[in-house]
């Protein structure tokens, strides 16, 4: 059975409209992939099995879906923020970021190569 976090604990300092949001991108990505252990890792979530795909990164009023090989992500045409050598992010503000198409194109690409 696939690890999980103690959610309410974990997002209870943060204003409400930031966990309403971080909620909605954990569901999101727990629908795409229910088998992604969800850890805290320098105080982040994150999502993977075995090793670390994407974390959900909070900030005051938006949220940062991370990506740990992001770089490649860029390289196969999608258009992720960063410089790092390979951690990439997309930027999440508001509800209906979350229902764009990149976001779950993205996070199924993760899914199908999480093993690579």
């Amino acid at each position: 059975m696939a690890e999980r976090v103690k959610l309410d604990e974990y997002l209870g300092d943060y204003p409400r409209d930031i966990q309403i949001l971080s909620r909605k991108l954990r569901d999101l990505i727990l629908d795409i992939e229910p088998e992604f252990d969800e850890v805290i890792r320098w105080n982040n979530l994150t999502y993977g099995r075995g090793k670390m795909l994407m974390a959900i990164v909070i900030h005051k009023k938006h949220l940062n879906l991370e990506f740990a090989n992001g770089r490649s992500l860029v390289e196969s045409g999608f258009p992720l923020e960063g410089t790092g050598k390979n951690l990439r992010h997309l930027k999440i503000l508001t509800e209906p970021d979350l229902e764009s198409d990149l976001l779950r194109k993205i996070i199924k690409k993760i899914h199908r190569n999480r093993f690579k």
